[in-house]
């Protein structure tokens, strides 16, 4: 196992900083470790190498000019249900053929107005109703741990992810427990974030009771991405 895919994103732009690691280095061993390990765990939908690639090298490149943002360069996988723009949205679910997205998910614009790198989408239940990860569209989601066993859900493609060094930090969503439970399934921590920290995207998020938030696989990791948010302000 390549060590570089398990890095936390202060370790990350720590040795970004100095030079001795670069987001391209990071992002290809993730890109290498899925390839590896993903058509087992089924953890992501898509993922967008190319895109990734290239925001990779800006980064490498804002590093040398000391124009690096707070999270410059570190990996982040999004779940399906915040959009991007451009791309397709389906949540999963064979009734709904979904919708392409005009702009992005608030969570999406921070993450990238901070200077991270979204390379890949991850699986959900049915429209993110569920204690588990599978659904007819993406088939079952497995937990790396133990592939007999679920990652939890709704965001269990953002757990097995991380569990499995294809990610870095992850995004979820919880009403019910759709962070807290696939974080606690997988090893990592989830956190639910206060109503309005982080906007979410209308009509859900009128629901004081959800909430888009961070995941990643220590509490310091998680916090980092959470305080990206909290820099640019709440709805």
């Amino acid at each position: 196992m390549n060590d570089l895919t398990y890095l936390s994103a202060t370790e990350c732009i720590t040795r970004y900083r100095a030079g001795d690691v670069s987001p391209v280095d990071v992002l290809e061993a993730q890109l290498a470790q899925t390839a590896r390990v993903d058509s087992s765990l089924n953890a992501f939908t898509e993922t967008m190498a190319d895109t990734a690639r290239a925001q990779a090298e800006e980064s490498e490149r804002r590093y040398r000019d000391g124009t690096a943002r707070a999270l410059e360069g570190v990996t982040v996988a999004a779940k399906e249900k915040h959009q991007i723009a451009g791309m397709h949205v389906v949540e999963g679910s064979n009734a709904w053929d979904g919708y392409t997205a005009t702009e992005n998910a608030p969570i999406i614009d921070r993450l990238l107005d901070a200077g991270a790198i979204i390379h890949a989408r991850t699986a959900t239940p049915e429209f993110s109703i569920a204690a588990f990860t599978h659904s007819d569209r993406w088939g079952v989601t497995r937990n790396p741990w133990n592939p007999e066993f679920s990652p939890g859900g709704s965001s269990g493609g953002s757990g097995a992810a991380l569990a499995a060094g294809m990610t870095t930090l992850a995004t979820a969503s919880d009403i019910g427990g759709s962070t807290r439970g696939p974080a606690a399934f997988t090893g990592n921590v989830g956190y639910k974030a206060p109503y309005g920290r982080i906007p979410g995207v209308g009509p859900m998020s009128v629901d004081y009771y959800r909430g888009d938030g961070p995941m990643g696989r220590t509490r310091r990791r998680c916090h980092a991405l959470h305080e990206c948010h909290q820099r640019t302000g709440s709805a």
